[in-house]
């Protein structure tokens, strides 16, 4: 499915087959706002197209960010049948929960691929029209998990920490050449994640402590109307980053403490367990009242 080039702006969303992805997605179309919709579930991704078709143009594009190879080709096909990108925002992912010795060094390498070398790439191939038109914005959805480090996150905590760090450094170097670069860091998310290994005995207690993701995504649209480097929602998460500064060994043992599973009831996962479309979700996080960070896949 395609559409004619309009005044309308084009934006880019990955994990748009569901979760935050896909409440993004809706929000754009509502303010008219043509969409590409990036993930692997192709026919859900049609399924979303057909839903926003009434409100503005949408585009499916099939694609596994974790394929390192498939992305600077599929950039480059989008660029040039739908034009320059004006909106990126990168909501796809996904969450590992073991200790990091269980934790094969590929499937942390899968991890960073996905929530940050994705990224690098997809901005690297918006970003020189943004800046030559001096128009564009580009929103990474994190993690709280990048703050704090929870029990069992190594690779998705380090890969969000990292995906904060190039915004903070993109919005340093092109801030000043009319591109916008904002973090959003979201709370516990109500959405499919909780399906993946490790996580189903902890979905109920984290739920109550949910935000929706309509919700989340209203307060993520709306930095297009008001740019911010960082976005924590809710905002009163932002007392971790003074907790840090007072009582940093106090905020460690007490996230290290609560994120960590009662392994009488945990459901590892195979050593040999691969992301399944059902991960193909948006974020979720590290919780409030207790155990730990989740999130989705491309």
């Amino acid at each position: 499915m395609g559409f004619s080039h309009t005044q309308r702006p084009l934006a880019v969303v990955t994990g748009a087959s569901g979760g935050i992805g896909a409440a993004v997605a809706g929000q754009l179309a509502r303010r008219g706002v043509r969409t590409v919709l990036v993930a692997r579930r192709t026919e859900r991704l049609r399924e979303l197209a057909r839903e926003l078709a009434p409100l503005a143009p949408s585009v499916v594009m099939s694609l596994d960010l974790a394929d390192q190879d498939a992305i600077e080709p599929a950039m480059r096909d989008l660029l040039r049948e739908h034009g320059p990108v004006d909106i990126l925002i990168h909501a796809a992912g996904y969450g590992i929960l073991r200790e990091f010795l269980e934790q094969r060094p590929e499937d942390i390498h899968r991890l960073m691929q996905v929530h940050y070398f994705a990224a690098v790439q997809m901005i690297h191939a918006v970003l020189p029209g943004m800046v030559e038109r001096r128009h564009g914005h580009i929103i990474n959805i994190g993690s709280i998990a990048a703050k704090v480090g929870p029990w069992g996150h190594c690779g998705y905590s380090a890969a969000k920490a990292a995906l904060q760090s190039l915004t903070h450094t993109l919005a340093a170097e092109y801030g000043d050449r009319g591109v916008h670069f904002s973090y959003v860091q979201p709370g516990i998310v109500n959405s499919a994640f909780f399906e993946g290994p490790g996580y189903r005995h902890l979905a109920s207690n984290l739920r109550r402590h949910a935000l929706s993701c309509d919700y989340v995504a209203r307060r993520i649209v709306g930095l297009l109307d008001r740019p911010r480097l960082e976005l924590v929602v809710p905002r009163h998460h932002r007392v971790v980053d003074w907790l840090k500064l007072l009582l940093p060994m106090v905020v460690h043992g007490t996230i290290a403490r609560r994120s960590r599973p009662d392994t009488s009831t945990q459901q590892p996962a195979p050593p040999d367990w691969r992301p399944s479309e059902s991960q193909v979700i948006s974020p979720a996080l590290t919780g409030s009242g207790s155990s730990q960070p989740k999130d989705r896949i491309a």
